[in-house]
This record gives structure tokens, sequence and C-alpha cells, in this order.
């Protein structure tokens, strides 16, 4: 993401706030009251996404360079945005896919997902499951992603398996793999197919912004909840 203008999608909630999505950012979106404040918060957001893609060694504007947050779309939905819904599809999100793209997108997912293992491997059984001060247990956090993960599945038009592994972990790294296979292997033709499901439009780009969204929010819930501890 090398590029200084950021394409931004507005959605505005059936409850009145807003959320801002990055749409040339994948996976970066920020809440706010009203539609200034979301893309203020936005612009912050979008500076830790930077910071994160250097720390992958991803290109990104150089630090004097100037970005440009511009709203190209503005939509209304049902979601109850500040309980944390979301169910916006831009007319950005039907674009189909690259390959470029996909690698990207897929190579952060990995990324994301490995910083949050790696942390969450180096605690003992019981740390996992203690609440902490943010409200969520680390193992909550972990389960969300990987009921997610499995969900998603179906917003690609797959069949996840009968059943899935018992332990946490298993089913998030099972999870991704068959979400890394969908789409490693997603025909061209495919790659801006809109899904309707239980009232929700669905794409292949919006599944994966999605889903970055999830792995970068839930990432940083674990993190908190890790830090509050160390400094208690």
């Amino acid at each position: 993401m090398s590029d200084a203008r950021i394409s931004v999608g507005l959605e505005e909630g059936a409850d009145g706030a807003f959320l801002a999505h990055a749409l040339t950012l994948p996976g970066c979106a920020a809440a706010g009251p009203t539609a200034e404040a979301a893309v203020g918060a936005l612009e912050r957001e979008v500076i830790e996404w930077l910071r994160f893609l250097a720390f992958i060694r991803e290109p990104v504007p150089p630090p004097d360079q100037e970005l440009e947050l511009a709203v190209d779309e503005w939509l209304r939905t049902e979601a109850r945005i500040a309980e944390g819904e979301t169910t916006a599809c831009f007319a950005h999100d039907v674009r189909p896919l690259a390959t470029g793209e996909i690698d990207a997108g897929l190579r952060r997912l990995g990324e994301l997902r490995g910083l949050v293992v790696a942390r969450v491997r180096r605690l003992p059984e019981a740390e996992v499951d203690r609440p902490r001060a943010a409200g969520w247990s680390v193992r909550q956090a972990l389960e969300e992603l990987a009921r997610a993960g499995w969900w998603t599945l179906t917003r690609l038009g797959a069949s996840p398996l009968g059943e899935a592994p018992a332990r946490t972990l298993g089913r998030l790294d099972t999870a991704l793999a068959l979400i890394v296979q969908q789409f490693a292997h997603m025909p061209a033709e495919r790659r801006g197919t809109l899904l309707e499901l239980e009232g929700e439009e669905w794409t292949p780009r919006k599944v994966l912004r999605r889903l970055l969204l999830l792995e970068w929010s839930m990432g940083r819930v674990i993190a908190h909840a890790l830090e509050e501890e160390a400094e208690g």
C-alpha cells in the first residue's frame, strides 16, 4: 500500500452512528457518532495500519507524505454500529479481486494471526480463560475469531467441515487454512461474485475486508488485555 490517497466508504447505521471504512486499505475502519468523527478516527487508525504494514516490510507512503482520505461512497444500513455491527457492501466491494490483492490480503491475515498466536502460546492455560479488565478473556477473543472464520466460509459459497477441531487454536488454524484455500484457488470469474445470504450482500472483496477487520480488532483486544495485566 504505497498510495497516499485512501478511498473511504462511510456506513451510516440505523442507530445514527457511522463507520468509516478505508476501502483501499482493507481491514482498516473506525467508528464515530458523526461522519466527521468517524473519518477523524479513521485517520488515526490508518496511521496504525501503516505502521503494521511497514513492520511486515510492505511499501507504505513516506512519513512526510500527507495522506488524503477521500469519502467516495456513503451508504445507509440497518446495522447498529455503536454495538459493533456492520453490513455495508460498497460498489468498491463488487470489483473483482486481482491476484495481487488476494496475495496481499492473505499475507496480512497470516501476519496478524501469527502475532496473536505467538503471544497466546506463551500463556498458561488458566491465563487464557481468566476474565480481563477489558471485558473479554483471551479465549473469548480467540473463539470469536474462530467462529467468524468458520462462518465466513459460507459467505464464500463454501461448505465448512461438519465438525470443527475441539481445541480453540485448532479451530483457528483449520478455519484460516480453509479460507486461504478458498481464496488461493478462486477462479477469476468468481472473484467479483455477489452473494446474498440472510438479507446481506457479500462479495469476495467484502469477505476479505471483513476478515482483516476482525483479525485486526480481536488481535488488539487480546494485546490490550495482556498489556493491562502486565501493568497490573
